[in-house]
């Protein structure tokens, strides 16, 4: 089920209160512990004062001291309280907010388009994941631990000043309205800042994967300096001037912060001791201005640093916020629906594409064919054969024309259907770093080891599986890099045969086997399609696995130039299959 479906809209702070939203009461009871901090501090100065104040007073009694000394306790009572109810509500929402936070990301990401994920590195993609989980921890940690309190401090302590000094409570509101007017235009430059280095940051973790997700050519090539002085130009050309303007920034912004500082503690400090000196304030007051003075300017100064903080983490926030900010690139109809079994007729009906601004693929191509068929496509590298297979899976929208299915045209059905009626296997399987069973299983849900181990009989890899020592068990690695291509590709088909869909689509399917091994495996799929009657698409370099099928496809430049069956093809002499046959038998390589 899609949690945002299609929400290219919303804005950072839609997105977060579309999480939070259900957990709304528990987060005032979070935010409860900032403004508690804020009463308590003021509460513990002021007891404080009333003590010294108490010591003064001739003869001193007990009675004089009850009043402070419970308003100390009770300030530490209340603090301890707040805090352990705002624990116990972290305790209630975090772990699920930060789940559903994940999943509502990934659930967005995984819908963009089969384009989006060709331009754009995996590595990046999950820096970005990672950048909006760690932007939320960051939103939340100033709220409730830094800049939420810092903010109440500052605002419950310069009104309690007027308890004391009119003229220090003025005081220190105009220098925080002063240093907020000075700082705050600082921040949102400093943000700027921190955008360009977030996303220079995406893209260095972006080549470092790259680099690890093909570790192996890095191995084979010799070439893990070469990649290591790769990546050195790329941080030195990009991600350290970024970043050095950013701290050198930074460094402005504090030097600036540090002497607002200096002159409103100076300035305090000294009106305060000519105000004692007069005798206007009592020497409480003295002490409770001073406590509440330097903790105004040091929550303030928190404040604003943790703005900051706040601000460059915001940057990198939105620089990771771009893979939900990015529009899904649609396939299907709004009115498409989902579909049931299908017969397994396929039609393409003057269909024209072009990838971007180049020169266009098929111009007004034309191919039918019916329920059941086993049809071969053959072609040079470039005909179209590839992306053929492309527009009938959905990855791409035609530029005109239609596809059918069973009469239907595919915009009309939706993707997750259209794909549940098609079993593929590609040239370059890629497998999950999962057990060769769940593998396999993968075709389908809640398959039984019995359909499993059925299935990967009818691939001959069931023997091989049985020698691993977990047997269906068996972790296949990353990509399934433990195993050979042969055996990725058998694990492949047996997936696809476990599918057991109504078209069958097979791209190179036995290109990574062995002679023999290949001939097992043609002659298990021909009894498999036999059997169960489906369409078959087979795209082919090598011309004898497509030898018995029903019809031949031949491909050139987005076009068919041939068509019929392999004894038809054979007896034109002069015909484009004809004269790659006999390369082929001949040992030629073209």
């Amino acid at each position: 089920m899609k949690t945002y479906p299609n929400h290219n809209a919303l804005t950072i702070w839609a997105f977060l209160w579309g999480i939070i939203r259900p957990y709304r009461w528990w987060y005032i009871l979070i935010l409860q512990a900032p403004v508690v901090s804020a009463f308590y501090l003021f509460a513990n100065n002021y007891s404080l004062k009333l003590l010294v104040d108490a010591f003064s007073i001739e003869p001193m009694s007990y009675s004089h001291l009850l009043y402070p000394i419970g308003l100390f306790i009770g300030a530490q009572i209340s603090l301890e309280t707040a805090w352990r109810i705002c624990n116990f509500a972290v305790w209630k929402t975090q772990p699920f907010v930060q789940c559903t936070l994940l999943l509502s990301v990934y659930d967005y990401v995984q819908y963009h388009s089969y384009n989006y994920f060709q331009n754009t590195p995996s590595g990046t993609i999950i820096s970005k994941i990672k950048g909006i989980s760690d932007g939320y921890n960051s939103i939340f940690e100033n709220l409730t631990y830094k800049a939420g309190k810092n903010l109440c401090v500052v605002v419950l302590s310069i009104f309690v000043l007027l308890l004391v000094n009119k003229m220090v409570a003025l005081f220190m509101f105009i220098w925080c309205v002063v240093v907020l007017l000075i700082l705050f235009p600082m921040t949102l430059k400093l943000n700027q800042f921190s955008n360009e280095a977030a996303e220079s940051k995406h893209q260095v973790i972006g080549l470092f994967s790259d680099n690890i997700t093909n570790i192996f050519s890095l191995f084979y090539f010799s070439k893990r300096r070469q990649e290591l002085k790769r990546a050195d130009s790329c941080m030195s050309h990009d991600f350290i001037p970024k970043h050095l303007a950013l701290e050198k920034y930074n460094f402005k912004f504090q030097v600036v912060g540090s002497l607002l500082y200096w002159v409103m503690l100076i300035f305090v400090l000294l009106f305060m001791v000519y105000l004692r000196m007069k005798g206007d304030i009592s020497t409480g007051d003295f002490l409770f201005v001073m406590l509440t003075t330097i903790f105004i300017s040091f929550d303030f100064w928190m404040l604003i640093t943790g703005l900051c903080d706040f601000m460059k983490q915001m940057g990198d926030l939105k620089s990771s916020f771009s893979i939900l900010s990015t529009p899904h690139i649609t396939v299907d109809n709004p009115t498409a629906k989902d579909i049931q079994r299908i017969n397994g007729n396929v039609e393409f009906k003057q269909i024209s594409f072009a990838y971007d601004q180049e020169k266009a693929v098929f111009v007004d191509l034309n191919l039918s064919i019916k329920a059941g068929e086993k049809i071969g496509i053959i072609g040079h590298s470039g005909a179209g054969k590839s992306t053929l297979i492309s527009l009938l899976l959905k990855n791409f929208k035609p530029t005109s024309g239609s596809i059918l299915l069973d009469d239907q045209n595919i915009t009309e059905i939706t993707s997750d259907s259209l794909r549940e009626q098609i079993a593929l296997i590609p040239q370059d399987i890629m497998l999950f770093h999962r057990s060769v069973g769940d593998n396999i299983g993968y075709a389908r849900e809640n398959a039984t080891l019995q359909d499993i181990k059925t299935a990967a009989k009818m691939a001959n890899i069931d023997d091989f599986i049985e020698s691993l020592p977990n047997k269906y068990d068996t972790f296949v690695g990353e990509r399934g890099v433990k195993l050979s291509g042969g055996q990725r590709q058998r694990i492949a088909i047996a997936r696809a045969m476990l599918k057991n869909a109504p078209i069958i689509i097979l791209d190179e399917a036995t290109s990574s086997l062995d002679s023999i091994t290949e001939q097992q495996i043609q002659q298990a799929i021909n009894l498999i399609l036999e059997k169960n009657s489906s369409t078959v698409i087979a795209i082919a370099h090598r011309l004898s696995t497509i030898r018995h099928m029903d019809r031949i496809i031949v491909m050139d430049q987005g076009k068919i130039i041939e068509e019929g069956s392999f004894s038809q093809l054979m007896s034109n002499s002069d015909g484009y299959f004809k004269t790659l046959w006999d390369a082929q038998v001949n040992g030629m390589v073209l």
